[in-house]
């Protein structure tokens, strides 16, 4: 094309892509995409870890414990995908969380008796991965209550 055709292609309103696109439109659609599969890849990578430890699984509760990792992480990655076919927002800022008073009882009453089973495993095994992972039960679990309590909270501030 010589330069009468591309003046003619300027002057009649079409534009080049990098002439109608910024570079911080650019690198916003980039790090939007990445970050999209970025997460299914973590989350791949956490599937194939807990198969892998349940496959060589040596001490008592390795089995069960890398099979719960493997199966969790491929059921959050098809939530995730669910949520993004359906439109949901890309964030994990609000993904566990509840927005209101009544499903914030709820969420204390189930994450409450999750810590405490989290508890009771970590106890019936002294040492090992049952044992780790029952004390990761118990802290994730006081974490969605005390983030739900907070998120509950400051939706109520925002409305009122």
């Amino acid at each position: 094309m010589g330069a009468q055709g591309w003046k003619n292609t300027v002057e009649s309103g079409h534009q080049t892509p990098s002439a109608s696109t910024g570079p911080g439109e650019l690198s916003h659609g980039y790090w939007s995409w990445f970050g999209f599969w970025a997460e299914f890849v973590g989350l791949g990578l956490l599937a194939i870890l807990g198969a892998f430890f349940a496959s060589r699984g040596e001490g008592r509760g390795d089995y069960a414990c890398g099979l719960a990792l493997s199966l969790a992480a491929l059921a959050l990655a098809f939530f995730r995908l669910k949520l993004h076919f359906d439109g949901a927002p890309a964030g994990w800022s609000h993904l566990p969380l509840v927005d209101d008073m009544r499903n914030l009882a709820l969420a204390i009453l189930v994450f409450t008796a999750l810590g405490l089973a989290g508890l009771f495993i970590a106890a019936g095994s002294q040492q090992g991965s049952l044992h780790i992972a029952g004390v990761a039960l118990f802290v994730t679990s006081g974490l969605v209550v005390f983030l739900s309590l907070k998120n509950v909270f400051d939706t109520l501030d925002r409305q009122g």
